[in-house]
């Protein structure tokens, strides 16, 4: 919006959030700083330079109506505070508080648009949240503090003509290192927040604009030199390389790092450990939460006063003496200097870079950098970038605010370079505010007031093409440095089938320039890239659904363009139109649904498979004209593929369904025909999730089959694979359909107020009632409540019944009902652990008929996460582990419950009572096992 009054620059950060603002109407024209009214006490309005990025969600009674009102009002039913009193209010009742939402955004192993924000509440203790539980999915927290910031804006500005935040140039800042997902959802959360004209700007960049903008001359930098922007914020590190150009005026960015979810949250949850360590009990995730933020505060006056040498810190108990029960303890400077030289900051040798590995652990079910050696990051950033040495460095974030950490840097840089002069570093007038200054400056530079930092995009972009060789293989769309509103088309043709959804594999790279139109391969073992030998980072997958009204496939081109925006536009256009002046676009999209499952190893694309053809081909044929050869349909597909169907790829699994969906009108045919079906279709798609196009096929099988229900119900043989079908799919459902086919089944099992029959006395066949219980246990999306309710039944019915004990499915579903680790589900849908414990002590009263196969269930009931809003008390697990390991070949089962460790194949097996499509490999909503706090 050229023509706009302002042009504004908001720092949306992890801890804190500014707005600064060049008001081009004023004769000045220099870039001021808004301060934005918040809440700062109950009932108490002031103006702030930096908002906390912090939303609290009041319940019950902590807060009145009254009391977080604001001058331009908000939603009564459903009020929400942001800022200051969020953060104080959030530390007295942590199961209210939404804290690094901005960390949230980057985490793929989530689903980022459901409501799973605070992260566990709820679950400790079996009850249910004060005030109902309400929660934010962590789009929508991140739209709550932008909209904060639009309704500050127009209060404040509101009296200007033409001031709304919504018409003026806003640019927004995110860390380098956001992939291309974390962008357009940063984009749909300004969206929501009534903010739909908006510019992204890297907040490395910003900071140089700021510092560019502040300098009063120009002999701070010579051409040629190089320049580090360090940037450790509240949730992230990220590392920028600027180069100067020759007429020591104009800059390039050279290079950016890898996405790190490392910053202060990280210092403050090592010094809550630490802390904790020192008390006579493990505090709850409540507890945890609170102390925590004790530590956060405790540090910045401890890194704030240099005469300061200790700190008490208090986290309220639990219960009805809240005061009486509190406990107390003490961080020493002493403890955190250890943790912040020793831990975050050490001197370490350059090489030691490459020792890192790509995968974090979990905390607070984010996945943290599993190393916290910030400097030791650095150190394998330079080593692939950096070519010459570091002339200066430019330090950002709020973690950065302490001199001493800044000299260790500084320190640390110059023993890299000990022929070199030691780096200087360039001073920032206002470290806390640079970023969203730094923004409004570049909202001028886009009008041509200023000079523009060079460089392009910071990565290279490339499309999977699948197998070449042997080889997992990808092309590159789109090379490194690319500018903005640069378009580029790939002249490699891709077949695309029309009307049901294609998917692309897409990778980044910070490392190679790349060339359009190359094929490399995916995990090259380059010495200089990280341990598992690729530098290619997949994101998540690019799906549309191709219309061509009267064509069954199209041959399109891929392209992508570089928005003003600050993203990548990328589509598939028409090769060869009929009319070439108007060519058919599709846009192509990302899938950021947190998809249950992922593949690990390549996978051949189904289309790049002359056998899988043949198999499709004979799936149509055999069911719909030759009746005779149903029964043996498949031992033919497996001729055919020359593979069992234990070996099928994914890839292949999945054409296999598409192709029985085809023929799904056939199962009326007869018993034989639909039994035959329900096993093919349900076979070929489990575990429902795991390729791109999975919800759009969970999604068929729903509103045709499961509403058009069984054609053939009396046929015991139909209903058996009626449920066997809905257990292995069941990853694809979402909750509500999970919810319906709960509803059918736990009134077998539970009755109703209604005088239902429970199942038994219904009298289904023993091997179709397995199949009923199997299928309830695999619906891991059904609510916490619903899970536990069946539990406690089949558990009472375990104690008072060695006949019921003796059946190793029964030990199976309340193992998955009661599982700490899900194995596609969202981790806040788990049973709250005290029903768990209730359940373990109980079964531990008892002799169980098979421990062998009793062991690995129970195991799942206990296991050990190191989440502390889904772990039992650690009595509860030692008492089960002591159990397990008296029996012979059940140690794995008893390290499961005393260490945090991944499934191995064959427990996945175990646990999911089917394997899965060679190379997927399933993970809950939350991502990776988590490993600490």
């Amino acid at each position: 919006m050229s023509n706009a009054r302002y042009v504004i620059g908001i720092d949306l950060g992890t801890t804190n959030t500014a707005v600064a603002f060049v008001d081009t109407q004023a004769a000045s024209g220099r870039v001021e700083v808004c301060e934005l009214p918040q809440l700062v006490a109950p009932g108490e309005v002031a103006p702030r330079t930096q908002l906390p990025s912090f939303v609290y969600l009041p319940r019950g009674q902590d807060l009145s109506a009254a009391q977080v009102a604001l001058p331009w009002g908000q939603d009564e039913h459903a009020p929400v505070v942001v800022g200051e009193l969020a953060r104080a209010q959030g530390a007295r009742h942590p199961q209210g508080l939404v804290s690094s939402a901005k960390s949230w955004l980057c985490h793929a192993g989530v689903n980022r648009h459901a409501a799973i924000l605070p992260w566990g509440v709820g679950l400790e203790g079996g009850e249910t949240p004060e005030g109902g539980g309400r929660k934010l999915s962590p789009v929508d927290a991140s739209a709550e503090v932008l909209r904060h910031v639009r309704q500050a804006w127009g209060h404040v500005r509101g009296s200007q003509p033409g001031s709304d935040l919504a018409n003026q140039d806003v640019v927004v800042t995110v860390p380098a290192s956001f992939d291309e997902a974390a962008r357009e959802l940063t984009l749909e959360a300004a969206q929501k927040a009534g903010l739909p004209h908006l510019v992204l700007l890297e907040e490395p960049q910003a900071a140089f604009y700021a510092w560019v903008n502040a300098r009063t001359g120009k002999a701070q930098l010579a051409p040629g030199e190089s320049v580090l922007v360090f940037d450790v914020g509240g949730g992230t590190s990220d590392f920028t390389l600027i180069t100067v150009g020759e007429d020591g005026d104009s800059f390039a960015r050279k290079a950016v790092g890898e996405h790190l979810l490392l910053g202060g949250d990280n210092i403050d949850l090592t010094l809550a450990k630490h802390v904790e360590a020192g008390l006579a009990t493990k505090l709850d995730s409540v507890q945890w939460h609170a102390l925590v933020h004790a530590c956060r505060m405790a540090k910045e006056k401890l890194l704030a006063d240099d005469s300061l040498t200790k700190l008490t810190l208090t986290v309220p108990g639990r219960g009805t003496k809240l005061i009486g029960g509190a406990l107390h303890a003490e961080l020493s400077r002493g403890r955190l200097d250890e943790v912040l030289f020793e831990g975050f900051f050490p001197l370490v040798r350059k090489e030691e870079g490459r020792k890192r590995t790509r995968s974090g652990l979990q905390e607070f079910g984010l996945p943290f950098a599993s190393d916290p050696a910030i400097t030791r990051h650095l150190g394998a950033f330079l080593l692939r970038h950096a070519q010459g040495r570091i002339d200066a460095v430019l330090f950002n974030g709020g973690a950065m605010a302490p001199p001493s950490l800044r000299a260790r840097v500084l320190e640390q840089v110059a023993a890299w370079q000990p022929d070199a002069p030691a780096p200087r570093e360039l001073a920032s007038p206002q470290p806390a505010l640079a970023v969203a200054e730094g923004a409004a400056v570049y909202g001028l530079v886009r009008r041509g007031l200023g000079v523009r930092i060079g460089g392009g995009t910071p990565r290279s972009f490339y499309v999977g093409v699948g197998r070449v060789e042997g080889r997992e293989r990808a092309v590159c769309i789109a090379p490194r440095g690319l500018t903005e509103g640069q378009r580029l088309e790939l002249d490699r043709a891709f077949v695309l089938l029309t009307n049901k959804p294609v998917s692309f594999k897409l990778y980044s790279s910070t490392t190679r320039r790349g060339e359009p139109g190359a094929v490399v391969d995916v995990g090259d073992g380059r010495a200089d890239t990280v341990d598992d030998g690729s530098d290619l980072f997949e994101l998540p997958p690019l799906v549309t659904v191709v219309k061509a009204p009267g064509r069954a496939e199209v041959t399109v081109h891929l392209e992508v363009t570089t928005t003003e925006v600050g993203t990548l536009d990328l589509g598939c256009r028409e090769a060869a139109p009929a009319d070439p002046q108007a060519p058919l676009r599709w846009r192509l999209s990302f899938d950021m649904r947190a998809g249950g499952a992922r593949l690990e190893g390549p996978d051949e694309p189904a289309t790049l498979e002359p056998r899988v053809r043949e198999a499709q081909a004979l799936i149509r044929s055999v069911f719909r004209d030759k009746p005779s050869e149903v029964s043996g349909l498949n031992k033919a597909l497996e001729h055919t593929l020359e593979a069992p169907r234990d070996a099928w790829s994914m890839s292949a699994a999945r054409a296999l369904f598409d192709a029985a969906f085809e023929v799904v009108e056939t199962r009326t045919k007869s018993p034989q025909h639909e039994a035959r079906w329900l096993h093919l279709a349900g076979y070929c798609l489990r575990p429902g999730c795991g390729a791109p196009a999975d919800e759009w096929r969970a999604k068929q099988m729903w509103g045709i089959v499961f509403h058009q229900d069984l054609h053939h119900p009396k046929d015991e043989v139909c209903r058996l694979a009626w449920w066997i079908t809905w257990r292995r799919v069941a990853g694809g459902l979402n909750k509500g359909q999970q919810h319906q086919l709960y509803l059918r089944l736990a009134q077998l099992f539970l009755g109703s107020r209604q005088g239902k029959k429970r199942w038994y006395e219904m009298k289904p066949s023993p091997q179709e009632a397995a199949e009923m219980l199997r299928c309830l246990g695999n619906l891991e999306r059904c609510t916490p409540e619903q899970k536990a309710t069946l539990g406690d039944e089949l558990t009472n019915r375990m104690v008072g019944s060695r006949k019921v004990r003796s059946d190793p499915g029964t030990f199976w579903a309340l193992g998955r009902l009661g599982a700490r680790v899900p194995l596609y589900g969202p981790a806040d849908a788990v049973v709250p652990p005290a029903r768990v414990q209730a359940w373990i002590e109980a079964l531990l009263e008892v002799d169980w008929p098979d421990p062998q196969k009793a062991a690995f269930p129970m195991a799942q009931l206990g296991r050990r996460t190191d989440d502390r809003s889904r772990d039992l008390e650690p009595a509860v697990r030692d008492k089960l582990a002591s159990r397990l390991a008296t029996i012979e070949g059940a140690e794995r089962s008893a390290r499961l419950v005393t260490d945090v460790v991944e499934l191995e194949a064959r427990e996945a097996y175990i646990a999911l009572g089917e394997t899965l499509p060679v190379g997927l490999r399933l993970s809950g909503d939350d991502g990776a096992v988590s490993s600490a706090s």
